[in-house]
């Protein structure tokens, strides 16, 4: 079996991401978003975020989700356009982010992403994530 894309790969973590942020916060399940996981995986948050830092493995995007999740009731990752090389393990895409926080408010950004994955285990190694609108993110939020 040939390896898998970047993208396919990708599209396995926001199908997995998709069903994990829509049920309820008592029975989200995140084994199947783990799966499309690395072990080693690094996350790379901007320092200017209330989340920002670097996060190591699944513990730390487990902990990386749980900062999310305490201010926002949903996320949508809306119309990504992933832009790959044929022989390579990085993707750019781009993106708009869709948030809801707790209290209800909508906010629409775009973002890009830089993934980087590792082929031959089909998982993603490396997620950094750039919000295009950082100070309107921390308002919304009240910081």
């Amino acid at each position: 079996m040939s390896p898998q894309t970047p993208k396919q790969i990708l599209d396995r973590f926001y199908a997995a991401e998709a069903i994990f942020m829509a049920a309820p916060d008592s029975s989200r399940d995140p084994t199947d978003m783990l799966s499309t996981l690395s072990p080693n995986l690094q996350v790379h948050q901007s320092p200017d975020l209330p989340w920002g830092g670097e996060y190591v493995g699944h513990a730390g995007f487990a902990a990386w989700g749980a900062i999310m999740t305490s201010y926002f009731s949903s996320l949508e990752v809306l119309e990504p356009r992933v832009f790959e090389r044929a022989e390579g393990d990085e993707v750019m895409v781009f993106s708009t982010l869709r948030l809801k926080t707790k209290g209800g408010e909508v906010w629409e950004r775009n973002m890009t992403q830089l993934i980087r994955v590792d082929r031959e285990e089909g998982v993603i190694v490396e997620i950094t994530p750039f919000q295009w609108d950082v100070q309107g993110l921390r308002k919304l939020l009240g910081l």
